[in-house]
């Protein structure tokens, strides 16, 4: 036993005495143009236990000498964050050094690393690099004067059974209308417009329920409520310009964007008749915190060849290399992103940063089965329910040209892709640009056709029929096109005061209750409408609205002669096309102002509030005398009097009523 014990301990000392582990940095170790901006991010394979690390990290750069700032953790406590107080030097050499951090896994973690900031800051309009997705994204559209027209009408191609829904989108502009955020049902009809004179892209409903877009005008996302007013802004960090093509809010409430790096490059070094003063534009992936603290950052300058773009010209004066255009975050924690000009998908590790694969162009890495044409300047990668793969293939590169929604299914282990789903227009629609194909949860794919010569959004069947088919005006295109399904299920737990049996924790009789869903802004109006049946033995009852987007809401429930009670503060998350669960008997608390009342203990049981037979959300004197008077002219059956549900209208009944009003039992609300 004791030697046992012997082995175990220098097990542990060996482990605790072993080899940093420091698993990411940003700059990595000799990283060539970083931002003078930037911040310093170090990455452990633990949770930090050291505290006071001023005294433990150096930063010097070679012209702006020693840097003091400040250290903050990520929320996971496994990453720290140097934001120095002032920003390093054009073209000098950044040395980091950091001592004796103590981990959970690690007593002693020492990096030392290098980095170079970037010798200029090119003066290049970022938007000229847009033209490539919308040739007439860049130009001065307040040149018109559009004479306050509304926007731009969608017209019903083909209506076929189509699902029922709402469209987000942008309309560009042409020689009769102004750039518009879109917002339509089905049918086309407009539920949701906004004249945007500066142009707008990537309009579509976040995870959270928040609407997002690009603002040209301000260079950096927005999002809106549920009442369409602007609430937060969403943009790059590290001195980094927010890039228009794609954010994505995670569940972690971290965000990613994307950007843009211009820097001058010796492009005659790298390939023959290369340009020795080009600007070479790379692309940088950021994964911000709330507190707009970059977490994570990755840039194409580390990873990729600028060879790796095999249909531009590489001695050009402007090179863009990469021209990333989606981000999406995988379901094993990773980020795969879309390389338009690489006709490459990649995906890259959170953790590390390290590419772990690389699908299409000339790096591809897989085996593609059952594709004879391979994608070519694709848009929109996106991970759906079933594992696979969509995205828009633009298809510049086919002969002929054509685009079309694929599926792939990936086998990550073998590097084997197989394509097996894809949708091509009949006849061909060709977007060489933009665009964007999302599965929907019933099975059907909503294809946005990007720079096509007409506007089109197409929903089509899993066997390749058109369920339905809207365009703009010819000439008027859009950046994506997002579908969301209005089906949302609600499971609603309730109990009722007066019908409630304590003898047999169960309700005298099922009966029908009306849930509104409400805006959680004032004036808090209602949303959408349902009835369902309580369930006398569950007090269960399963409640559908139709027209419900994603959101955050209240919920507020009326019984014929119960008070109309609300959900707690705050309100719940709606999601479309998943089911609600809302239990409002286990406490007090899930009504808004603790508005209801106790009918059972041991387990507790809480109740809405009976005695509001006139519905004006007050219990008094005129309902206890409607009771009354019923009861003495001995009322039967289905009657707003019954309070407990036995068919009988009766002092019992009366007596409930008497207590509440008593008590000035009234409706609460936000």
């Amino acid at each position: 036993m004791k030697s046992l014990l012997t082995i175990l301990v220098i097990l542990i000392l060996k482990f605790n005495s072993s080899e940093a582990k420091i698993i990411y940095t940003d700059p990595m170790d000799n990283a060539q143009f970083v931002n003078t901006e930037n911040n310093i991010i170090i990455s452990f394979d633990g949770n930090i236990l050291s505290r006071n690390l001023r005294s433990k990290i150096i930063v010097s750069g070679s012209v702006s000498g020693i840097h003091v700032g400040k250290i903050i953790f990520t929320k996971d406590k496994r990453s720290l964050i140097f934001k120095p107080h002032q920003p390093f030097a054009l073209n000098e050499k950044v040395n980091v050094e950091l001592k004796n951090v103590q981990t959970t896994r690690t007593q002693n973690n020492n990096v030392s690393f290098s980095f170079f900031t970037q010798t200029s800051k090119p003066e290049i309009d970022i938007l000229r690099y847009y033209e490539d997705e919308d040739p007439s994204f860049n130009k001065n559209v307040n040149s018109n004067d559009y004479s306050m027209l509304p926007a731009p009408p969608l017209t019903v191609a083909i209506y076929n059974n189509p699902t029922s829904g709402l469209l987000y989108t942008n309309s560009s502009q042409n020689i009769l209308y102004p750039p518009y955020l879109v917002m339509a049902d089905e049918s086309g009809n407009p539920v949701f417009t906004r004249e945007e004179p500066n142009g707008v892209v990537d309009f579509k409903r976040q995870p959270n329920g928040v609407m997002t877009y690009y603002s040209r005008a301000r260079r950096m996302f927005l999002s809106m409520d549920n009442d369409f007013n602007v609430n937060d802004s969403f943009y790059c960090g590290n001195g980094y310009t927010t890039n228009i093509h794609d954010m994505q809010l995670l569940d972690n409430g971290n965000y990613l964007l994307t950007s843009y790096d211009p820097q001058p490059v010796d492009m005659s070094v790298i390939v023959p008749g290369g340009n020795p003063n080009a600007i070479v534009t790379g692309f940088i992936i950021q994964e911000l915190d709330p507190d707009r603290n970059v977490v994570f950052q990755w840039r194409s300058w580390d990873h990729f060849q600028i060879t790796d773009a095999n249909h531009i010209d590489l001695t050009d004066s402007l090179i863009d290399y990469v021209h990333g255009n989606a981000v999406e975050p995988d379901d094993d924690g990773n980020i795969m992103m879309s390389c338009r000009h690489m006709s490459e998908i990649t995906k890259i590790s959170r953790t590390t940063g390290d590419i772990i694969w690389r699908f299409g162009g000339i790096n591809n890495e897989f085996t593609i089965l059952n594709d004879s044409v391979e994608f070519t300047y694709q848009h929109d990668i996106r991970r759906i329910a079933n594992g696979n793969i969509t995205m828009y293939d633009n298809g510049n590169f086919h002969t002929p040209n054509f685009s079309r929604a694929v599926e792939y299914q990936l086998d990550e282990t073998n590097k084997i892709a197989t394509l097996v789903w894809q949708y091509i227009n009949d006849p061909v629609i060709y977007g060489n640009a933009t665009g964007s194909v999302q599965r929907l949860s019933n099975g059907n794919t909503f294809i946005c056709w990007g720079a096509a010569p007409i506007g089109t959004f197409s929903e089509v069947t899993p066997s390749g029929e058109i369920a339905l088919q809207l365009t703009f005006e010819p000439g008027i295109r859009s950046y994506r096109g997002y579908f969301e399904i209005l089906d949302v299920d609600m499971d609603l737990k309730l109990s009722i005061e007066g019908f409630y049996n304590n003898s047999t924790n169960t309700l005298n009789m099922s009966d029908t209750v009306t849930a509104h869903i409400r805006s959680i802004s004032s004036p808090f109006e209602i949303i959408d409408t349902s009835k369902a049946v309580i369930d006398s033995a569950t007090l269960i009852g399963n409640f559908n609205f139709r027209n419900t987007p994603t959101g955050t809401y209240y919920i507020t429930v009326k019984h014929r002669n119960s008070l109309e009670t609300w959900s707690k503060a705050g309100g719940e998350i709606f999601t479309n096309g998943s089911t609600v669960s809302y239990d409002m008997t286990d406490f007090s608390s899930k009504a808004f102002g603790n508005n209801l009342i106790q009918v059972e203990s041991s387990p507790d049981v809480f109740a809405v509030y009976s005695g509001d037979v006139n519905n004006d959300a007050f219990i008094d004197m005129a309902d206890v005398l409607y009771i009354y008077n019923d009861a003495i002219n001995f009322a039967t059956g289905y009657e707003l009097s019954d309070i407990t549900g036995d068919n009988i209208s009766d002092v019992t009944d009366v007596l409930i009523s008497y207590n509440n009003s008593g008590m000035f039992i009234a409706a609460v609300i936000p």
